[in-house]
């Protein structure tokens, strides 16, 4: 979950920086994290079919709106539990103390980026295209 957190408190500080989300800029990042998880756990059901593994999830049907809202109550469960969100940011402004700061979204951009290509790479690897070729 630590690479969650970093990403959450990445896209909490742009969240403040950008004032669309001024209020509750938690719901900003959560938005954000939200997102790369399902991003990721796409990648794995992938993942899971490239291995013979029949999963039988439609996320453009009727199973794209209990994924969104249960990840969402999700991850909102896991930030506002005993103000887990205070914390993580609390701790992320002290590593980040006198040292130089990389803008929020970049490390969003890598993030997204990197799922996005890891998502092609199992969809090859479930299709059997390209390098896995038999």
């Amino acid at each position: 979950m630590k690479i969650y957190d970093y990403l959450f408190y990445k896209t909490y500080i742009l969240a403040e920086k950008s004032r669309n989300f001024e209020g509750i800029p938690v719901l900003g990042g959560i938005i954000f994290v939200g997102f790369c998880v399902v991003m990721n756990v796409g990648a794995i059901v992938m993942l899971a079919e490239g291995f013979g593994i029949n999963v039988d999830i439609d996320f453009g049907g009727w199973h794209k709106y209990p994924l969104g809202i249960g990840t969402t109550a999700l991850l909102l469960f896991y930030y506002y539990h005993k103000g887990r969100y205070r914390k993580i940011i609390g701790r992320y402004e002290a590593k980040a103390a006198g040292r130089k700061k990389i803008h929020p979204l970049i490390v969003i951009a890598i993030y997204y980026v990197s799922s996005f290509g890891l998502a092609l790479l199992t969809g090859l690897f479930k299709n059997k295209d390209w390098i896995f070729a038999p």
